[in-house]
């Protein structure tokens, strides 16, 4: 079961009782800004054809304080929208990042940047496009002055608001279809720049840097194209905006002008309207020309929100006792989560604690798919893997991924040191267990001898070589003693004196009663295993004692049962139903 309600929808929920602060500090902006223009009224109508300067001074000094008083408020405005939005950020942050690791386990690589979207919908919420948002429900206030001004007076300012108006719903319905397309071009672009500079050796060597720089410069080409469609319509309905709006003010300016001359209004009224005008359509002009940003904080939005539904963070599980006996393996289909064929099948074994399996095949046999199955990166479609006979999508990932030590074929450090790498970042490091598993792995001394030892920072401009980063990677693996160690190929850049402190460490972990596999081509991991599980095509062909499987077979001698022989007779638990993924 998984909680159906998103997490970046409850976080702008949340952000409700800022944006009331904001829309009640809007209202008195507002209002406060009536101030200019009745200024302007007083000094037209009274200080001139009075020709008193107390009057004037008086006014002036009000008005004065009026602008203080709006200046704060505006500045007291900016700063709440700029802690809205890093409150909004630093609440969706984490879930948004585990609902895209938790995406990546479970499908195919996307090329949108969660990342990207929530800066992009932080900036939104502190900028200036919000503003015009909160300012635009004030619009009627400025045409209701304009009214009791003089009804022509008001009738034009409306039929002016309605018109920029529709435009904006245009340039909305216009661009949005496009403005989607040309963000999904840019994150296609962007996907193979990271992709191109991330294995910048592979491309050098290769001669792979003009052909790529091409490639990437076409998918640029594309992005731009759109992208330039966009910014055209966009521009276009702004440039007609803001002719419409000046020819709106001036035609305010003649009518006032005209009303003036047949004796309906004065002077100050034809000064005061045409700088009611032009505030009352200030924010829609501003929405105009910052439709573009609208358009991505909404695109990010919905990805963001979309993301966060459709990997919602699951519902906490019962906490199980930590396993100490055995693993059982039921495997009647497994594979990718989303892979319409099985990439394994007609896998059975039972072992106990202190056993240790040597996973052999040829490239493609399933060797790879089946580690991430025990490592619990993804369950079985059919079947299960219990361990102590419960089944291991029962168990809360957090707590499963303490009890495994899993070793992938493409070792990645992260950025930070290497005492918080071995630790796997905990938020409680144990120095002890740190040591304990560089010791384990035979590490220590190639850690002490670094320029900051455990310090060192990774990610930095120090560089680790391939062997070296897999030696702390099985540390990693190793760190607090995990029941379950998953090696996948862990031998594949070490040297003798790596091999020969992975088959120590391997032993240690028998010792201590873990249950280990190791995906591997090398026979001299074999020295350190007791059985042997061998694969081909994606199905079990063999599994028993190591001597069984890998004794010279005499001439007529009869191969190893098959794997559904040897499934059936390998002492298993009962599948249940729900069991089933």
């Amino acid at each position: 079961m998984f909680q159906k309600k998103s997490s970046v929808k409850s976080a702008w929920n949340a952000l409700r009782p800022g944006f009331s602060a904001i829309g009640f500090f809007s209202l008195i902006l507002n209002v406060l800004m009536l101030a200019g223009p009745l200024y302007m009224l007083q000094v037209y109508d009274r200080v001139l054809t009075s020709q008193n300067l107390d009057t004037l001074i008086a006014l002036s000094i009000l008005l004065g304080g009026v602008f203080v008083v709006t200046g704060l408020l505006d500045l007291i405005r900016m700063r709440i929208l700029g802690r809205l939005g890093a409150r909004f950020e630093l609440t969706i942050g984490a879930p948004i990042l585990q609902s895209a690791i938790r995406r990546r386990v479970q499908d195919s690589p996307k090329a949108e940047n969660p990342a990207a979207d929530v800066n992009g919908l932080r900036d939104f919420i502190s900028g200036p496009t919000l503003i015009a948002f909160f300012d635009a429900p004030w619009i009627p206030l400025y045409l209701g002055v304009l009214y009791m001004l003089h009804p022509y007076l008001g009738a034009l300012g409306l039929a002016g608001a309605l018109v920029l108006t529709i435009m904006a719903l245009i340039n909305n319905a216009r661009s949005a279809d496009v403005m989607q397309d040309a963000s999904q071009a840019r994150a296609r672009s962007d996907s193979l720049f990271t992709a191109s500079e991330q294995n910048a050796e592979l491309v050098h060597s290769m001669g792979m840097t003009g052909d790529l720089a091409r490639r990437w410069t076409a998918l640029q080409h594309d992005a731009h194209h759109l992208k330039t469609r966009v910014a055209d319509r966009i521009a276009s309905f702004s440039v007609v905006s803001k002719t419409i709006r000046m020819a709106l003010q001036s035609a305010m300016l003649g009518l006032g002008a005209a009303l003036a001359v047949v004796g309906d209004a004065t002077a100050g009224v034809m000064i005061a309207a045409t700088i009611l005008l032009s505030r009352a359509l200030a924010p829609i002009d501003q929405l105009i020309g910052q439709w573009r940003t609208f358009l991505a904080a909404r695109g990010s939005y919905k990805s963001l929100r979309t993301l966060s539904e459709t990997y919602p963070q699951p519902e906490k599980r019962l906490s199980m006792p930590r396993p100490q006996i055995s693993l059982h393996a039921a495997i009647a289909q497994a594979g990718p989560p989303l892979a319409k064929n099985a990439t394994i099948s007609g896998i059975g074994f039972a072992l106990s604690a202190g056993d240790v399996v040597a996973v052999i095949g040829h490239s493609g046999s399933g060797k790879s798919t089946l580690a991430r199955m025990l490592a619990g990166v993804w369950m079985p479609q059919r079947g299960a893997i219990r361990l102590d006979g419960t089944p291991m999508d029962k168990w809360e990932p957090e707590e499963l991924g303490q009890l495994v030590g899993y070793l992938p074929q493409d070792v990645q450090l992260f950025d930070g040191t290497i005492r918080e790498n071995i630790a796997r970042f905990s938020t409680s490091i144990d120095d002890g267990k740190v040591l304990a598993a560089a010791m384990a792995a035979d590490v220590h001394g190639l850690i002490s001898g670094l320029p900051d030892g455990y310090a060192t920072e990774i990610g930095s401009g120090f560089h680790l070589s391939g062997g070296q980063r897999q030696r702390i990677a099985l540390a990693r693996a190793l760190y607090d003693d995990p029941f379950l160690l998953v090696l996948d190929e862990p031998n594949s850049d070490l040297d003798g004196q790596g091999e020969l402190a992975l088959r120590n460490a391997i032993r240690a972990a028998s010792a201590r009663g873990a249950i280990t596999f190791v995906m591997t081509h090398r026979p001299s991991t074999l020295e350190a295993v007791n059985k042997v599980l061998t694969l081909g095509k994606g199905t079990q062909t063999g599994f028993g004692n190591k001597e069984d499987i890998l004794r010279p077979r005499k001439p007529g001698e009869v191969a190893q049962k098959p794997a559904s022989q040897l499934a059936a007779r390998t002492p298993q638990p009962r599948m249940e139903k729900g069991a089933v993924q």
